[in-house]
């Protein structure tokens, strides 16, 4: 609960020191010994909780008075034993001030090279170009403990019998039999990796020849169709790009920062080692052998 309040709190702070005013900020709404919480701190407290949780639901408003009076009896408390005086505390103010300054530096930034729909389209664009999305395969297939006993069944497939009556019969996988053996759509990565390069050589309407090991069993495996996975259309990742490029873009800031700034370290660093060398220091040294006896 305390962890709570205090994560809540230090966010309460940093978005007091954004808010736009409000319409009556002056109103009480709960008195604490000879301290007033107003409606402004009210609401303060509200968006910073919902921002903490990340909700729309608000709380009901007799939740965030409790939380709002425990706040404060610890703030009276911790007053009145003069920790606001303390070295730590002081050590603690000063971090949240640097937080904020970063915080707000960054958004600075970001608001001074905004980033459009037009140029959001674009990236979606060049990266379209560059996806090779997979294929997904509509497959049934026959699962078997023995591989023998897949060959027979690859034996009446070839002989005329279909996959779909034989599952039903034949399949140790009771979902998919109860089903004529039928996975539904399914991709390369989504399944065993054995099972997955099967599938990637197989054509519309062909089986496997030959039975396919996983650690499920043996599988006969047919495919009934094919298609392309579509492309998310670009309002779904719109924001995905977006915060993609602001990081781009704040890396960008943050190398224009390191060039203009004359950068001293004093404390000694471990020196950097290759890939190479580095395999090698990690490696744990061979333990000896005893000696033999004489």
């Amino acid at each position: 609960m305390f962890n709570f309040l205090l994560k809540i709190s230090m966010l309460f702070c940093i978005l007091s020191l954004l808010a736009v005013s409000y319409a009556n900020p002056t109103d009480p709404v709960v008195k604490i010994n000879d301290t007033t919480i107003t409606q402004q701190t009210y609401d303060d407290y509200a968006k910073a909780r919902m921002e903490q949780t990340r909700t729309n639901v608000m709380p009901d408003t007799r939740t965030l008075i409790d939380e709002l009076v425990d706040r404060e009896l610890l703030r009276q408390a911790a007053l009145e034993q003069k920790l606001e005086q303390a070295p730590k505390f002081q050590e603690k103010i000063k971090q949240m001030q640097d937080n904020l300054l970063m915080a707000m530096v960054m958004q600075d930034y970001l608001d001074k090279h905004p980033l459009d729909d037009a140029k959001l389209k674009q990236e979606y664009d060049t990266q379209v170009t560059k996806i090779k999305m997979p294929s997904e395969y509509k497959v049934r297939h026959i699962l078997v403990e023995k591989e023998e006993t897949a060959k027979a069944i690859i034996a009446e497939l070839q002989a005329g019998k279909t996959l779909a009556e034989l599952a039903k019969s034949k399949s140790i996988d009771s979902d998919s039999a109860n089903k004529e053996g039928d996975l539904g759509w399914v991709t390369p990565k989504t399944v065993e990796p054995e099972f997955g390069k099967a599938l990637e050589q197989l054509k519309k309407g062909q089986y496997t020849t030959t039975p396919v090991k996983t650690k499920f069993g043996w599988h006969i495996i047919q495919i009934d169709d094919l298609r392309e996975v579509p492309l998310p259309p670009f309002d779904n990742v719109k924001e995905k790009i977006k915060a993609s490029l602001q990081g781009q873009q704040m890396q960008k800031y943050m190398d224009e920062l390191k060039k203009q700034a004359k950068i001293e370290i004093i404390k000694k660093t471990e020196p950097e080692v290759s890939g190479k060398d580095k395999a090698t220091a990690t490696e744990k040294p061979a333990a000896e052998k005893p000696a033999a006896p004489e």
